[in-house]
């Protein structure tokens, strides 16, 4: 039915918008987060938090093992065919098992995540100092894969505004209950290892807050799904059947979202190692290594957790129409997912690059990360188009050919690293990750052509939204190049006052020039347009009023 499938549509694109708009609100929280943290306690004591998170990060994963995302893959499916009790049943089985693999992933974090750390983190001192991190981090791994498996059923039933809005709320709670520590903690004089772990102990906090409201979320959909076949009977699923079935989805799933963490991961093994080698002590190196992968991969998730969002809502719709023989249908959505991908992450690397030298004032009291951050847009691209086209390629039960894209990308990025760390300190990281993403989107975007027997041309999808970055991304770069001239007249090395102000200014006037210049352009259509949150109605009205430009 046409009017079902519009339907459906705009659920799915109307929860796509909300996930976005979550994710950049949790991100922006999460950059608030890190500012006065670094601010508190140091390059090294961010550096410290960081060693501990891609450990946390790869337990998160293997304890989850896919199943959310097979989760919302499965339950769309069943809903698609009207099967909501077999779907209700499904998530129950799912969610006992996860809350089973968190426990593991909880003992071995807890006892083993210190010898596992040890395998990347040389200096026995400051294996010492994670311990304490490691602890605080370890309960999370109780929670958080069961809210992964509420996720994943609200995702499969295309309800996805509980799910944004628990992203929120876990942040909200965890950037308040590490300010308030960190702040106790400083007036008290704690050492730096308590410090790092009142960090990740914002983790387990924020897990809390959002499980609550995602509970109540799951309840209230599973009551709705079966009342709309209360007069059928309740099947008896077999647990190992249904976690086998979903186990050959999840595996591969599971494989390629561990990209990120294992990308962490080998620079936790090769940066600080390469950085001393080349004469730098080892508290240096940990500082250098803070600026990157604190702050400028921090900095990076924003525009990669839009990507993340769009990812995660695109896959489900997909195999919905998949499963309903709607397959031009299913090329409309990922077409738009691309599109919405290059859209959203675009205007935000552009200003990670042309503002990298205020934006590190402002934030970070020193101007040593903007080569960094300048070469960390780069990254968001090309990850956020290797991430969203993962998600579409399993939508079309293309599960392994990511992960062996994935595989490829890690080892380019590990070659990377042991070739141009040496030569150019921390900035060799950054480029090294930009070629590995690269190699493996590029090869993502080449299946997905073969996946659904038609070319994709990134080109056709990306011009328009390139073509409003570029008029943003010239304005900011001539007012980069007015601030230290200015800094000099006004006689205000590193103003971080200065440097604020120059922010405002880039990015209130870059803004709404981007936004001019993509509507003109029609980088969104106007279905679209009228589905962002809080803005899509003003913006419907000032694009029907611009000239029409196919």
């Amino acid at each position: 039915m046409p009017e079902e499938r519009e339907l459906v549509r705009q659920r799915a694109s109307r929860g796509a918008s909300s996930m976005v708009s979550a994710q950049f609100i949790a991100r922006l929280l999460g950059i608030f987060l890190v500012v006065p943290m670094q601010n508190l306690i140091g390059d090294q004591g961010l550096g410290l938090y960081q060693l501990v998170y891609p450990l946390y990060t790869i337990m998160l994963t293997l304890s989850t093992a896919g199943f959310p995302l097979a989760l919302s893959k499965t339950i769309s499916n069943l809903n698609a065919r009207g099967q909501y009790r077999e779907a209700s049943q499904t998530y129950a089985i799912v969610g006992r098992a996860l809350l089973g693999f968190g426990v593991v992933a909880f003992v071995l974090m807890w006892f083993g995540g210190p010898y596992l750390l040890s395998w990347s983190v040389s200096s026995k001192a400051l294996l010492a100092e994670t311990v304490p991190a490691i602890h605080a981090l370890a309960p999370a791994l109780l929670i958080l894969p069961l809210m992964s498996a509420q996720r994943g059923y609200l995702q499969g039933n295309l309800r996805l505004e509980p799910s944004a809005a628990s992203q929120v709320v876990e942040q909200i709670v965890r950037v308040g209950v590490v300010l308030a520590g960190l702040l106790i903690a400083v007036h008290l004089g704690a050492s730096r290892a308590i410090e790092a772990a009142i960090a990740t102990f914002g983790g387990t906090a924020g897990a809390i807050g959002g499980f609550i409201l995602l509970l109540a979320a799951v309840r209230k959909t599973r009551g709705l799904m079966v009342r709309k076949r209360r007069y059928l009977k309740t099947p008896s699923l077999h647990a190992g059947t249904v976690l086998r079935q979903l186990f050959i989805y999840a595996l591969p799933v599971a494989l390629g979202t561990l990209v990120l963490p294992l990308s962490q991961n080998i620079d936790n093994a090769t940066v600080i190692r390469q950085l001393v080698a080349g004469g730098m002590s080892i508290g240096v190196a940990t500082g250098q290594y803070g600026i990157y992968a604190g702050e400028a991969l921090r900095l990076m998730q924003l525009p990669l957790s839009f990507a993340t969002a769009i990812g995660a809502s695109i896959m489900p719709a997909i195999t919905e129409a998949r499963t309903r023989g709607q397959h031009q249908e299913g090329r409309i959505r990922y077409i738009g997912a691309l599109r919405m991908t290059a859209f959203i992450t675009f205007p935000v690397a552009v200003t990670l690059a042309a503002l990298a030298t205020p934006l590190d004032i402002a934030l970070f009291e020193h101007n040593t990360g903007a080569p960094v951050f300048a070469i960390a847009a780069l990254i968001s691209i090309f990850s956020a188009l290797e991430l969203v086209t993962t998600f579409i390629l399993q939508g079309y039960d293309r599960f392994y050919q990511p992960v062996v894209h994935m595989a490829i990308g890690l080892a380019v990025k590990l070659v990377g690293n042991l070739m141009l760390v040496p030569i150019l300190g921390i900035e060799g990281a950054a480029i090294a990750s930009v070629v590995g993403y690269a190699a493996s989107s590029w090869l993502n975007v080449g299946a997905l052509g073969k996946a659904t027997g038609q070319p994709v041309r990134i080109g056709s999808v990306a011009w328009r939204p390139a073509v409003a970055m570029l008029c943003t991304g010239l304005w900011m770069v001539l007012l980069e190049r007015l601030f230290v001239p200015l800094e000099q007249a006004l006689n205000a090395p590193d103003s971080r006052l200065l440097a604020l102000v120059f922010l405002l200014v880039g990015i209130g006037i870059g803004g709404p020039l981007y936004l001019l210049a993509a509507l003109w352009v029609r980088a969104i259509q106007p279905s679209e347009i009228s589905r962002i949150p809080v803005a899509g109605r003003l913006l419907t009205r000032l694009a029907a009023r611009l000239p029409h430009r196919r």
